[in-house]
């Protein structure tokens, strides 16, 4: 047993033999070991996993995609066009308050068949 440990905890210097001695105790001669990859790349995902799910569960982050409370200003826009404020054939992002030069220059072609309409 004192032959062993000495043969894994020789310097520099280690002679075949001794590598040969710590081969047969079950060590290995590579950078990473045989189970480096199921061992640290898996368990550091898993436990990346496991930390997002306890921070879910400690602040209370509901992980249900419900588009009522998720999205309420779109179910505001709904409703208006449902009651008739809004025609129904009017785009979405004509209704946004930021417009890219495109949707300026499509607005402008179309200002006659769709009205401002203020949103708040």
């Amino acid at each position: 047993l004192a032959q062993a440990i000495l043969a894994t905890h020789q310097t520099a210097g280690e002679s075949a033999a001794s590598k040969k001695e710590a081969a047969a105790m079950g060590h290995h001669q590579r950078m990473c070991h045989p189970k480096w990859f199921t061992r640290y790349f898996w368990g550091f995902w898993g436990s990346a996993q496991i930390a997002c799910f306890i921070s879910e569960q400690q602040y209370g982050i509901s992980r249900v995609k419900n588009p009522d409370t998720l999205w309420p200003w779109w179910g505001e826009i709904m409703r208006k066009k449902e009651a008739g404020e809004i025609p129904m054939d009017m785009p979405g992002y004509m209704l946004t308050k930021y417009r890219n030069e495109s949707e300026e220059r499509w607005t402008a072609q179309r200002a006659d068949e769709f009205p401002a309409i203020e949103i708040e």
